[in-house]
């Protein structure tokens, strides 16, 4: 990349061992550069962009209204002096925001970066020890409330009444106005995904939307690329349908934007992830394989391995969808799963791996490895509080008691992956009840008879099919 020397003295800019780039100076031009430069070197790549906003406090531009300041920039874009010069990049000409192109180590100014800040009157500043503190603090406690999640702490239940939970400890530092907007961002978007482990689709996304002046407040984009894949995910497991699509593709947009501007790799990873869950929504599994793996790579980059472990096992899931042809290879991914599961003690709330791998034996005729492999799903759902996964795996279940069980077995188990599925509110239940009608037409009215005649429209937590 070619170095920028830009020059207080002159107010004049120089790529390289060149010319300077303008004839003449212009105090605005200058002072809208100069920002441009002093934010690639204070800021990570993905902060640097510079809005109208910022433009307006600078000495010579006070007083000016946004139109007239996207104007003035828009044209400097057009001049001869910059149109070629790939020095700035706009994400709308007119409008903005705009960043300097050249990376960090890439530009100099022929004064101290502190003087810079002092000349254009800026009030960005290093943090301070208080913010330093905060931030020890503050990493102390979102690592204990990580690793409560992955021990499976989700949230309070019969079999966790006393101590710490994940979800507890992540919306207590979200709401602690100690922190930054980024740093509490962080821990919204982590108890969201503790939500989200617990089925509750609905708290979900009403956290995210009651903690979006956070993402207004952060300049980390990578966060606020999070935020929508999450916001994307909450739509589309509540309901099908093409208003529900657009709200997906909306939210996808979005994330989409940040993550590339951001140019984060853990961002990607899970854009490409959320994308794999909705195109196979929509039946297209073997674009959502290339999607997951894709996601994979990025996981694997990133040292993430709650994320490595369970797109391992989304990639043996959707595999699976492909027919008996794929299953062999779908095997090999859930064994994957569970091997790093176990090296790195992590996905101890999923047993959605269990669960398909336990309906491929179950499929091909193994009787006792597919009613080893649910039964084991099944306890790690319930121990976890994951009432989508124990729903599923009673479905599985539904399979299992129809090829080797009895008819009674069978209406009683799928009437309670029914119960668990319609108490779950704004979830996709339609959805389920279809697949549920169409594999079962035989019991299914006498499944429908059950649910409308219990009392008690959840069964105890604790009890499993045996």
């Amino acid at each position: 990349m070619t170095n920028v020397l830009i020059s207080f003295q002159n107010q004049n800019v120089k790529l390289g061992t060149g010319r300077w780039i303008f004839k003449r100076s212009q105090t605005m031009r200058f002072e809208w550069l100069a920002l441009l430069g002093f934010k690639r070197l204070a800021v990570p790549g993905d902060q640097a962009w510079v809005t109208l906003q910022e433009i307006a406090r600078l000495p010579s531009w006070k007083g000016r209204k946004a139109p007239h300041i996207g104007t003035n920039v828009g044209r400097y874009l057009q001049s001869l002096e910059l149109n070629n010069k790939q020095l700035v990049s706009a994400q709308t000409r007119w409008a903005g925001p705009y960043r300097l192109i050249p990376d960090a180590l890439s530009v100099k100014f022929d004064i101290p970066v502190a003087e810079v800040r002092q000349r254009l009157r800026l009030e960005l500043q290093p943090a301070s020890s208080t913010d330093r503190l905060a931030l020890i603090r503050y990493t102390g406690l979102y690592v204990r409330a990580r690793w409560l999640g992955s021990q499976g702490f989700l949230n309070r239940g019969l079999d966790r009444t006393t101590g710490d939970t994940a979800y507890e400890k992540l919306m207590r530092m979200a709401d602690d106005r100690s922190y930054g907007s980024t740093l509490r961002l962080l821990a919204c978007l982590s108890a969201v995904e503790v939500q989200y482990r617990l089925g509750q689709i609905r708290a979900a996304r009403k956290t995210l939307q009651d903690n979006a002046h956070l993402v207004r407040g952060t300049p980390d984009s990578s966060l606020k690329a999070r935020y929508y894949l999450g916001l994307a995910w909450a739509h589309q497991r509540a309901s099908t349908g093409k208003f529900s699509d657009r709200r997906v593709e909306a939210a996808l947009g979005k994330a989409n934007f940040y993550a590339e501007n951001c140019g984060d790799r853990a961002s990607l990873g899970q854009l490409a992830l959320r994308r794999s869950g909705y195109l196979t929504k929509g039946r297209r599994h073997l674009e959502a394989v290339g999607e997951l793996v894709h996601a994979l790579e990025a996981f694997l980059i990133t040292a993430n391995y709650d994320y490595v472990q369970a797109t391992c096992g989304n990639l043996g899931s959707v595999l699976h969808r492909l027919g008996p042809a794929f299953y062999p290879e779908a095997r090999c991914w859930l064994l994957l799963g569970f091997k790093i599961a176990r090296i790195m003690k992590v996905g101890k709330d999923d047993s959605h791996g269990e669960m398909i791998l336990g309906k491929i034996y179950l499929e091909n005729g193994e009787k006792a490895r597919s009613q080893r492999l649910l039964r084991r799903a099944e306890r790690i759902a319930d121990r976890a509080g994951n009432r989508i996964n124990l729903a599923d795996v009673k479905m599985v279940w539904g399979l299992w008691q129809q090829r080797f069980g009895n008819p009674k077995e069978q209406i009683k188990t799928l009437a309670s992956a029914l119960r668990i599925f319609r108490d779950l509110k704004e979830f996709d239940t339609a959805q389920k009840e279809h697949y549920m009608e169409s594999c079962f037409p035989d019991v299914w009215p006498d499944v429908l008879k059950a649910v409308k005649s219990q009392a008690n429209p959840l069964p105890p937590r604790s009890a499993l099919e045996r």
